[in-house]
């Protein structure tokens, strides 16, 4: 008989219950007290009060990282992990940058609204982060992408916001369905929906054979691919995320470029490499039937088509957009990694993890340049930054740093991140270090073709006159954020140690291994950085 739920087992979730009572006080505020106030008195008020509620949920995550110690009956469907502590700080945290983004932009008269549906994403995105269970992880997987169509076509008066909302909601909505329909399939395979117990089941019904002769399990198999490809803009599920980015406003751009896809990567790794790990391969053959060789074309596909697609644009955003597709196939490749990797995939994983965390910095750091523009010039052209370097150098040099870090120059944090998964992804011994190589060797290549793109900014911020129309002074909400990610950029940089270590022993039990102890390797490389 199962053991009766206690008030203190709820503790765990008391981030997200906090998020959740939040979102309902912000419309009760806006509705009631403040419906007779201005705009922008509106929008700087709840704006500030969800800043509040963003500062209390991480100092709940502080208070509350001690009750992982102790079993509850909650524990078998969300996890209570360092991943899971790490992961929602660092939505919480996200979330508190977005908000100080959409208080610089009067976009819309409807605060309340707005503000309520940003807490209730992160709160799909912190569920989505501990979900240890299927039907929870495709609740929480919707409960986020719910309220991002509704916030991306949040702009009214702009056609491209609808446009951008709209084909958000149709490709979404159908990947939700496919998703589902394979998680259904999973369960009619395995007669669970539980995580640990669908690798259980799979390692004694077949442990070395991949999906070969498995027809029902390789059409689960690519129906959660499509669901989680669209959730990370892969190719070829991306064709939402360029339009979407664009018209979205473009703190809403942000956090669906960060938040969105580090949770929905994370939920990718504890479904895929632990749970359907005897389905990732056969034995002896990374290319056989199972799901890394799909992994793999999605991976290379991202990236190729990423880069390329980002040379073509002039509008940041976009730019932007399909950099993001890229950074998704890099991402994959460390996927792949932490799946065939000789030492069980833990110091992969872990690559992967403090890779999601470089990547989130630096490409909120960039929409907020993106904000900027919009704020000042009502779109997001490359061309209205000509000039900003010598009007606002503090700024433009913080913006060098994050993009130069989202390229790979060493010896800025996002180098160290690419390097240690392309690394571990050579890390697979004989059987597949040959197969992986020419996917390694393609991603380096797209690490320099990215260079082209990101220079132009720089060029016009440093090697152009400014514009008729130039970008105002920036304001507290703006150079907040874009300082902020570059402080935790330059430290990273100096350190990464300090995140490497941690990283790498939360995923351990990500991806169902006990905490790993022997960080040398990895651990010893990148503290040694300058």
């Amino acid at each position: 008989m199962p053991a009766p739920f206690q008030i203190a087992d709820f503790w765990s979730l008391a981030p997200e219950g906090l998020l959740t009572v939040w979102g309902l006080l912000v419309l009760v505020l806006d509705f009631g007290l403040l419906r007779r106030l201005e705009g922008p008195l509106r929008r700087n008020i709840l704006g500030t009060f969800c800043l509040v509620g963003g500062l209390l949920t991480i100092a709940l995550l502080l208070f509350t990282a001690d009750f992982a110690e102790r079993p509850t009956p909650l524990d078998e469907i969300v996890a209570r992990d360092s991943i899971t502590w790490w992961f929602n700080g660092l939505t919480a945290l996200l979330l508190t940058l977005v908000v100080v983004l959409s208080m610089s932009n009067p976009f819309t008269e409807h605060w309340g609204e707005y503000y309520a549906l940003l807490l209730w994403a992160a709160v799909g995105m912190m569920v989505l982060i501990a979900a240890q269970e299927l039907v929870l992880l495709f609740l929480a997987l919707e409960m986020m992408t719910i309220c991002l169509y509704l916030l991306t076509a949040f702009v009214k008066k702009r056609r491209r916001s609808a446009e951008g909302g709209l084909k958000y909601f149709v490709y979404g909505s159908v990947s939700s369905a496919l998703f589902l329909f394979g998680l259904s399939l999973i369960y009619g395979l395995t007669g669970t929906t539980r995580i640990e117990a669908m690798r259980s089941v799979l390692m004694e019904v077949a442990p070395t054979s991949g999906l070969s002769g498995n027809l029902a399990g390789a059409i689960a198999v690519l129906l959660m691919l499509v669901g989680f490809g669209f959730k990370v803009a892969a190719v070829p599920f991306h064709q939402w995320a360029p339009d979407a980015y664009e018209g979205a406003p473009s703190p809403i751009t942000a956090f669906i470029s960060t938040g969105s896809k580090v949770a929905s990567f994370i939920a990718l790794l504890r479904l895929m490499v632990h749970g359907l790990a005897p389905w990732a391969h056969r034995e002896g053959s990374l290319v056989g039937p199972g799901w890394v060789g799909l992994t793999a074309l999605l991976a290379a596909a991202s990236m190729t088509y990423g880069n390329f697609a980002a040379l073509a644009q002039t509008n940041l955003k976009r730019l932007l957009a399909y950099s993001s597709i890229a950074h998704a196939g890099y991402l994959l490749v460390g996927v792949l990694a932490a799946s065939v990797s000789v030492d069980q995939g833990y110091k992969s994983a872990g690559a992967v993890l403090f890779y999601l965390m470089i990547y989130a910095a630096s490409n909120l750091g960039a929409f907020a340049l993106a904000t900027w523009l919009a704020r000042d010039r009502g779109d997001e052209d490359v061309e209205g930054l000509d000039g900003l370097g010598y009007r606002s150098p503090l700024l433009a040099v913080c913006v060098v740093l994050l993009l130069l870090s989202l390229v790979g120059v060493p010896p800025l944090a996002g180098f160290f991140g690419k390097l240690s998964m392309f690394m571990e992804s050579l890390n697979t011994g004989k059987t597949g270090r040959l197969t992986l190589l020419w996917l390694v060797a393609l991603a380096l290549a797209n690490s320099v073709l990215s260079a082209f793109y990101y220079t132009r900014i720089l060029k016009a911020m440093f090697l152009r006159p400014p514009p008729a129309r130039p970008l105002g002074p920036p304001n507290v909400a703006i150079g907040l954020p874009i300082v902020a990610c570059t402080l935790v950029l330059v430290v990273l940089s100096l350190r990464p140690s300090l995140l490497v270590e941690p990283m790498t022993r939360a995923a351990g039990p990500l991806i169902g291994m006990p905490a790993a102890e022997g960080l040398d390797d990895l651990e010893t490389t990148l503290s040694r950085a300058p």
